[in-house]
């Protein structure tokens, strides 16, 4: 069963599916049990990028005896405030709310609700997250699965449930976490999995995507879900059915140390690589994504290989199915900065720290990934953009080989660029917007395997990046187009 709820413009939902088919609340307001954190702008003067002018109202609940996760829903919540600061275009406001969707059988259930609003117009976002009382263990709400082949599966329903459904961009569907970021159970015990405004929805070139039809909610049959569900998800669904909620915990005895992987978060690149026994190289996408990235990946998925992409903000932002579909297949995503500007002489350093946040937080609200490598656009930095690089806790990558696709080269004079000057430990400096770049990859591949190279992500050629610093240390030869 697919639920689109329908929208106005700005994206919200004006019509609600009947209440059995959404996810079960228990309390929506405090009531005794149940008290509440709130608080504004003035709570999170921490972040690196503050914008003026921009109202915040947020809050979550507090339960007796969880204090962990009142902790977690604080940093959480601590998250989507400096994401949407970074990520968003003139932003003018963020309130979160929150309900409670489970309480008893060992279990509480979160629901955050927000709502946005920048120079793109309102929008609603949400997340679930899951209190494990024995543990203390916050769980996202994929860990209500039980591993990654069960959000795989999962996945596979919700397509063959937005079959047909031409809001959707099935293309930009996959199993990564912040797609399945809100999930629960409805009274009839079915699994109720919703997506944010225009999260789901066709790129349009030179866009967002529209934040129409809104929210779209899929219904997953207990009895497909339920061959799904972890431990915790096996009573979550209990708790979210239960008649009499039990909101107050005693302390766990002890948190377990090593928390168990969650589905939905992409290893990228090939672990089993030794780079300091084989012949590692990576190759480097700047400047997308693009209309030709699609393509790319075709092609990197026929040829196993993953790769790293340095993403600007305008294309991240109007193609971030593209970007998601990236991340799930392994590649390493980082930041090209957000306007493709020389950062030394275009920015003041007040207007670097938005430049540096930007992308970041828009690969977050798209992946829960966090990027952990940033590119300067021209390859060209300076003392004062590598210190807010380094604050905003990423490492400079630069290149040590270019293949110069970017003076016009043909698709050949690209293949011979890469391969005549490949050497082991090597990071190529490449453009996905770039169709003889694309056509040229396929050869590079063949080629550089057949000479015994390893293809690995910028992450494994370096090891222990550390914040604030350049790679590689030598810096650049020529300066170059990037």
């Amino acid at each position: 069963m697919v639920l689109p709820l329908s929208a106005c413009g700005t994206g919200s939902a004006v019509t609600d599916p009947p209440e059995s088919e959404l996810i079960t609340v228990v309390w929506d307001e405090p009531d005794g049990a149940v008290t509440e954190w709130r608080g504004g702008a003035d709570h999170f003067e921490d972040h690196p990028y503050r914008p003026k002018g921009l109202e915040i109202d947020v809050a979550y609940p507090l339960f007796e005896g969880a204090e962990a996760f009142a902790e977690e829903l604080a940093a959480r919540v601590d998250q989507e405030v400096r994401d949407f600061r970074g990520a968003s275009r003139d932003p003018v406001s963020l309130d979160i709310d929150w309900e409670v969707t489970a309480a008893g059988n060992g279990v509480l259930g979160v629901r955050l609700t927000r709502t946005e609003e920048d120079y793109h117009g309102l929008r609603q976002g949400y997340e679930t997250y899951w209190y494990d009382t024995a543990t203390g263990h916050t769980a996202y709400a994929t860990e209500l699965l039980a591993d990654d082949a069960a959000l795989e599966e999962l996945n596979g329903l919700v397509r063959e449930a937005f079959a047909g459904e031409e809001n959707v961009d099935m293309e930009g569907l996959h199993p990564v976490l912040r797609t399945y970021d809100s999930m629960g159970f409805n009274t009839d015990g079915d699994l109720v999995v919703e997506f944010d405004d225009g999260h789901l929805s066709p790129s349009v070139e030179g866009h967002v995507p529209s934040t129409e039809p809104g929210r779209m909610v899929a219904v997953i049959p207990s009895e497909e879900a339920l061959p799904l569900l972890s431990d915790l998800g096996e009573r979550a669904r209990e708790a979210s059915l239960a008649e009499e909620p039990v909101p107050a915990v005693d302390e766990p005895a002890a948190r377990p140390q090593s928390p168990p992987p969650v589905p939905g978060v992409i290893t990228t690149g090939d672990e089993g690589v030794d780079c300091a026994k084989a012949k590692c190289i990576a190759l480097t996408f700047d400047d997308g994504p693009a209309e030709t990235t699609p393509h790319l990946l075709d092609l990197l998925a026929e040829k196993e290989v993953t790769v790293s992409f340095f993403l600007n903000g305008d294309p991240a932002l109007s193609r971030p199915s593209v970007l998601r579909r990236a991340y799930a297949e392994g590649h390493e995503i980082a930041s090209h900065n957000d306007l493709h500007e020389h950062m030394p002489e275009y920015f003041s350093e007040e207007e670097l720290v938005g430049q540096v946040a930007a992308v970041s937080a828009m690969v977050r609200r798209q992946t829960g990934h966090t990027v952990q490598l940033f590119r300067p656009p021209f390859g060209d930095s300076s003392p004062a953009v590598l210190k807010e690089i380094g604050r905003q806790d990423m490492a400079e990558i630069l290149w040590s080989q270019d293949s110069e696709d970017w003076t016009g080269l043909s698709r050949d004079e690209i293949v011979d660029s890469v391969v005549e000057g490949a050497e082991p430990g090597a990071v190529v400096l490449l453009h996905d917007t770039l169709a003889p770049t694309l056509a040229a990859t396929p050869e590079i591949i063949e080629r550089l395997r057949e000479e015994g190279y390893e293809f690995v992500t910028v992450s494994r050629i370096y090891d222990d990046l550390e914040p604030g610093k350049s790679y590689p240390p030598e810096g650049l030869g020529e300066p170059a187009q990037a």
